[in-house]
């Protein structure tokens, strides 16, 4: 007769492993038929519940964080986040109305039990939970910059700013042409070919003879210089409006023929158009211009920025939606804006709805609105267009202004600058973020640092110098400096070691660089500029190719700044 095997008991080897780790527990059996322990593991509680059918073992951490309920989009977004990020163990949370609090919770599933295993994640909840309380501490001290109760928009809103500001945080590239091709998202309702040249390039004195346009269906062929300028580079390629808009062709190649200059000779741009997909709400077409190469001449030297490549990109889209329904959406939220204001539910009220209630004229708080959310999703060419009429609007009254008012003028000059600064048109940028620099806002300082930077500019140097004092003035030294405060300072050391190697002082660059060495969130940056500085040397004979001397790093702890 065969025997059957007896089915391992995971309560019963569960219980085993708890009397053998000395962790106090108690034991529930539910009506369920489930069997629930309670019980202490190196100072924390758990709760283990193992199935009537004795087939799995649910274990979970009750309460690894309580924060206010106030927080609660925070918390769904910081559970969201290590959730996917996290394939053993799940973040939950409940709700105490009571006690107005939001708990949350850690578990993790097993369908066996293997006491080494059960032990290790054991362990690991406390890790975890060091973890999720660690990054949302964060996120919250980030936060505390708004007053907005949906804190998890805000926050997604500050963290994408910050990787732009990032983005724009360049390193040195062995080719210097290849850094002027990167890509730059932008759209706009009135995306006319004239006024696009307009911002990206101006030429106030070119004279629009013709322009040709092939792709694989048709061609086409203008001579009249207000058609060319009127020309929506988007219905190079989509055809219908609304939702029945399409796709009509992949790509277009367009020669766009001027004369300028005091002796009128004929130049050529390129300017090719190619898909970039579609969804509900708007369709996607890529631009890549490319203006003619100038020769040298008593008035355009070998120096001369016209004497290289000059290329841009941009993502541009045509939105779905109708005139009507933009009008609709507009007018929601602001009506949404004015009420919450008025019954004195600004806590409840987003940064754009702050903003959009000190407009008073329904066609600048149009503008605004649409300019606030083109910038949102980096479509910063259509909010120049939108946000420089909001500028305009309110220069006037500068001196009249609120705090509150004067407030959302300066953030407004900021989005402007930054746009600019996007589209590599650092004069531009200058002139708005000049306004915004001394402000006291982090962001507004960096951008300005950032344009600074990028365009070569002398200035950056005493700029910097007179911001790190500032720091030092307010806030004590290096180590009794915020985190914040501390990775706004790195910042500024990057920044000034790029302008060194900008300006040809390869020493004072490589000073600065080489003591980032030791320094976790500087030193990926360091080893790159590094690299580049080592390399300028060769190319110059400062240094034998068989022969680079190894970079000592400077001792641990020397002052930063």
């Amino acid at each position: 007769m065969r025997i059957r095997k007896k089915k391992d008991s995971i309560k019963a080897d569960f219980e085993k492993f708890l009397k053998d780790y000395n962790c106090t527990y108690t034991v529930k059996q539910e009506n369920d038929g489930a069997t629930y322990f309670n019980f202490e593991f190196q100072a924390g509680h758990f709760v283990a519940c193992v199935r009537k059918q004795d087939d799995c073992i649910d274990v979970t951490f009750p309460t690894i964080a309580s924060v206010p309920i106030s927080q609660l989009p925070l918390v769904r977004s910081k559970c969201n986040e290590h959730n996917n990020n996290n394939i053993l163990f799940k973040f939950t949370y409940t709700l105490d109305q009571g006690q107005s609090e939001v708990s949350v919770h850690l578990s993790f599933f097993n369908n066996h039990f293997d006491a080494e295993t059960m032990l290790n994640e054991l362990k690991a909840s406390f890790h975890f939970q060091r973890s999720w309380t660690h990054d949302y501490d964060e996120a919250l001290s980030i936060s505390k910059d708004y007053e907005s109760i949906d804190l998890e928009s805000e926050l997604h809103k500050h963290q994408h700013e910050l990787f732009l500001l990032r983005r724009l945080e360049l390193t040195h590239e062995k080719d210097s042409f290849n850094k002027d091709l990167r890509d730059y998202i932008s759209g706009s309702s009135h995306l006319t070919l004239g006024k696009l040249i307009e911002i990206i390039s101006p030429m106030p004195d070119a004279k629009f003879e013709c322009m040709n346009m092939t792709s694989p269906d048709k061609q086409n062929h203008w001579e009249d210089p207000e058609a060319i300028k009127s020309f929506d580079l988007r219905r190079a390629l989509i055809e219908g409006k609304g939702n029945e808009a399409h796709m009509a062709r992949e790509y277009a190649l367009l020669d766009l023929h001027y004369m300028r200059g005091k002796d009128r000779k004929s130049q050529t741009a390129t300017i090719l158009v190619t898909a970039e997909g579609e969804d509900e709400h708007s369709l996607y077409t890529r631009v890549t211009i490319t203006f003619p190469v100038n020769n040298a001449s008593r008035f355009n030297s070998l120096n001369n920025e016209e004497r290289y490549p000059h290329s841009m990109s941009l993502l541009i889209a045509l939105d779905r939606a109708d005139s009507h329904q933009q009008e609709q959406e507009f007018h929601y939220m602001w009506t949404d804006a004015q009420l919450k204001a008025k019954n004195g539910e600004q806590d409840s009220m987003t940064e754009d709805q702050q903003m959009l209630c000190q407009v008073a004229s329904a066609d600048i708080a149009y503008n605004l609105y649409w300019g606030l959310q083109c910038f949102n999703s980096e479509r910063f060419y259509e909010a120049i267009l939108h946000l420089e009429n909001v500028y305009n609007s309110f220069r006037e009254d500068f001196y009249n202004m609120t705090a509150d008012q004067r407030r959302t003028f300066l953030e407004i000059t900021y989005k402007l600058g930054f746009c600019y600064n996007e589209l590599k048109l650092y004069q531009q940028a200058f002139y708005y973020l000049d306004l915004t620099s001394n402000d006291g806002n982090i962001r507004h300082t960096m951008e300005m640092v950032n344009t600074m930077a990028n365009s070569k500019d002398v200035r950056l140097f005493s700029y910097t110098e007179a911001v790190m004092d500032e720091v030092k003035r307010n806030f004590g030294e290096e180590d009794e400096l915020p985190d914040n405060i501390r990775d706004f300072i790195n910042f500024l050391r990057r920044r000034r070691g790029y302008a060194y190697i900008n300006f040809n002082q390869l020493d004072k660059a490589e000073k600065i660089f080489t003591q980032m060495l030791n320094e976790e969130d500087n030193a990926d940056y360091a080893i790159k500029e590094l690299a580049y500085i080592k390399d300028l040397r060769q190319m110059r004979g400062e240094v034998p190719d068989t022969e680079i001397p190894t970079i000592e790093p400077l001792p641990p702890g020397t002052p930063p700044f």
